[in-house]
């Protein structure tokens, strides 16, 4: 299994659009219409209704999303949020809240997407200014055998950025992306003039157990060694659930114990000694729904 420091990690690629409403849906319908649609631009955007380079961003986020996926001749079928979100209809025009949390841990957690491992994979800027964030994508781009031009490293900033700040919507809701519902990203104005962001949220609205369990679940299948983990790794942890979803202490005991309770009974239990606290998931009594991402390998590995 690709573990997520193994990701390489992208800055471009979205032609400059947010994902935006109803691009994921369509996209979904239209591969599973016709796997190889995106190999003709202009039936692409005939069937799509899109310009060619929303077609580009479009290709980018459903697949960054894990809508469709490869299938490595060219074609494309749909992906394992895809698949549960629209194939199993638990969310067919993504219309609740519950799936944006889903579709955010993927883009935070498997997408290599510099920008989301920066702020909500590994927690590294909680407040921060624009300059600052195009200051650690910088930093990021160090690894890569080719340096980013300024604007590239500018353009996907303010992509992050836009994706999760609610602006001020006109009638027209299908030019805004809808991971802004989630109002993961607030900003302020200092005393000087100053944009301030912050991703230091607690209040998850519809962060829903079953939600949780996905996340929780690939979390602790992703660990190298076995499927157990302490409690301040699932809060603190780069990719954590605490993590990627901002939770506090009482938010994340809280959604264990409902998991447990629900979706998880049987799978999952808590440990409490007077060394440690932290959960433990026992493989072979999972319900396989909630291993959403390659279950055959990733329970080989646990």
């Amino acid at each position: 299994m690709t573990t997520r420091s193994e990701q390489i990690e992208r800055f471009s690629g979205h032609e400059s659009f947010v994902c935006r409403y109803g691009w994921l849906p369509k996209i979904y319908r239209a591969v599973l219409a016709n796997p190889r649609i995106l190999r003709d631009e202009e039936q692409a955007m005939s069937v799509l209704g899109i310009g060619r380079n929303m077609v580009k961003s479009l290709q980018f986020w459903a697949e960054a999303s894990g809508v469709i996926q490869s299938t490595g001749d060219g074609g494309h079928a749909p992906g394992p949020i895809g698949l549960r979100l629209f194939g199993e209809a638990w969310d067919t025009y993504l219309e609740s809240l519950e799936s944006l949390w889903l579709i955010h841990w993927q883009l935070s957690t498997r997408a290599g997407l510099a920008a989301w491992n920066e702020v909500f994979g590994e927690g590294r800027l909680i407040r921060f200014e624009r300059a600052r964030l195009v200051q650690a994508l910088d930093q990021r781009s160090k690894s890569l055998v080719r340096s980013l031009a300024p604007s590239t490293l500018e353009q996907h900033a303010s992509l992050f950025i836009q994706t999760y700040l609610p602006s001020e919507k006109n009638s027209d809701d299908a030019s805004w992306s809808p991971l802004q519902d989630l109002g993961l990203l607030k900003a302020t104005k200092t005393e000087d003039g100053r944009t301030l962001y912050s991703t230091d949220i607690h209040v998850q609205v519809e962060l829903t157990p079953r939600i949780f369990a996905l996340a929780l679940v690939d979390f602790l299948l992703s660990q190298k060694q076995s499927a157990t983990t302490d409690f301040n790794s699932l809060l603190k942890g780069d990719y954590s659930p605490g993590v990627v979803f901002r939770l506090n202490e009482h938010q994340l005991r809280l959604l264990i114990e409902r998991t447990i309770d629900g979706p998880l009974s049987g799978a999952l239990r808590f440990v409490d000694t007077a060394d440690t606290q932290g959960i433990v998931l026992t493989s072979n009594q999972l319900d396989p729904q909630f291993q959403l991402w390659s279950p055959k390998e990733a329970l080989e590995n646990a």
